[in-house]
């Protein structure tokens, strides 16, 4: 086993698991904006869930894991991941932890590039390199999440690969650390739609290649291959936009159509994907059981679209927060930042409106507590599964 690097510096030394002040704003904000987040386990070790972690590790000693994920939906991404693996850090860029505001509810361990460098006037020595950062969260028996794609984009396949998750995965390797690396994958019916769906499908681990005596480049390489045929077996990886799209839409009414727990949208969605969108469609395979039209295609898009302004209307009481979110929303550069920038702004207003609202209560208990009720009726609406974007 090779001795590890010297890591006397401690700041850059990562804690262990995300603070559970973080955890619980994460859970609040993605919870209030997608509802809850269902998590599809296809690990074998536990069966489909709702929301629920799939971390059953002894809390002593845990095996270190290295949680590589799709990426969907701009920086919103690693909220989902948490619901799966809510001990989890994550490698992200160092302006989104600059301001204080942000800090709030991003943590991480920073990444520098040589640009951020300068830019924000940093000490080069006192600065640790991406692989340096995660190798030091595993060692230390730290869940460590990563997207390999590096930014996300709203598109019918990932980008490439980087090569730095299979980087850290060898060096730890050749230290003689366990490592286990679990592929995830991320799928949004609306990506920057307000109570739409998200899921998580936690894959199986992958089996990483032996060296068997290569040069640590092609060894890399390999790794890096079987990293990316994990992600590309659970996440979006449609051959053109149009089956994308296609896609997307069959597999949507199948989840509105199918009752109870088996309404899973990422199952359907990667169901279709592998059978190559064949017309013997799964709409038929789920349709035992289930009504032959959707509650959305019998009312209409019109009138689907008025029951949504119906549901909005209700959550009255919190015209500021919508609005706040609506104006960020509007400001993002790409529809894969929507979510992000809607709940930057909705999470500003909260800090604003929620204190008064609980001045105005020892004044209106009567009015505020109407609009309460009517503001989670809505919510509710908005979220029904048959009805449902």
């Amino acid at each position: 086993m090779s001795s590890k690097p010297d890591r006397s510096n401690a700041s850059l030394t990562p804690v262990a698991a995300l603070g559970w002040g973080h955890r619980f704003i994460n859970a609040a904000m993605r919870t209030v904006y997608f509802g809850r987040i269902r998590v599809l386990d296809l690990s074998g070790e536990s069966t489909d869930r709702d929301g629920a972690s799939t971390d059953h590790r002894p809390q002593t000693n845990p095996r270190p894991r290295l949680i590589i994920s799709s990426h969907r939906n701009g920086a919103i991404d690693g909220h989902q991941v948490l619901a799966a693996f809510p001990r989890a850090q994550f490698l992200i860029s160092i302006q989104l932890i600059r301001s204080w505001f942000l800090r709030l509810f991003i943590a991480g361990i920073p990444v520098v590039r040589p640009k951020d460098v300068e830019r924000y006037n940093l000490d080069p020595t006192s600065v640790a390199s991406p692989v340096e950062a995660g190798t030091a969260q595993l060692r230390r028996g730290g869940d460590l999440g990563i997207f390999p794609e590096a930014s996300s984009e709203w598109g019918h396949r990932p980008q490439p690969y980087k090569s730095g998750a299979a980087r850290i995965a060898c060096t730890l390797l050749e230290e003689g650390i366990d490592l286990e690396v679990i592929p995830v994958g991320l799928f949004y019916s609306t990506p920057d739609r307000f109570r739409s769906r998200a899921e998580v499908v936690h894959g199986k681990s992958i089996t990483i290649p032996a060296r068997n005596g290569q040069d640590r480049s092609v060894w890399e390489a390999e790794v890096s291959s079987a990293m990316g045929s994990a992600l590309d077996e659970i996440s979006v990886n449609c051959p053109d936009e149009e089956t994308f799209e296609r896609i997307q839409a069959k597999a949507l009414n199948v989840a509105r159509r199918t009752p109870g727990r088996a309404a899973t949208f990422a199952k359907a969605f990667l169901d279709l994907q592998r059978q190559g969108d064949a017309e013997t469609s799964l709409d038929a395979q789920h349709a035992d059981g289930a009504e032959a039209v959707s509650d959305v295609e019998e009312l209409g898009p019109v009138a689907a679209t008025l029951l949504r302004w119906v549901g909005l209307g209700l959550m009255w009481l919190y015209t500021p927060v919508l609005a706040a979110a609506a104006l960020a929303g509007s400001r993002a550069d790409g529809r894969n930042t929507v979510t992000f920038f809607r709940l930057l702004g909705g999470f500003a207003a909260v800090m604003v409106w929620v204190p008064a609202l609980i001045v105005a209560a020892f004044f209106w208990p009567l009015v505020i507590g109407i609009g309460i009720v009517s503001a989670v009726c809505g919510w509710l609406l908005l979220g029904l599964r048959r009805f449902r974007l």
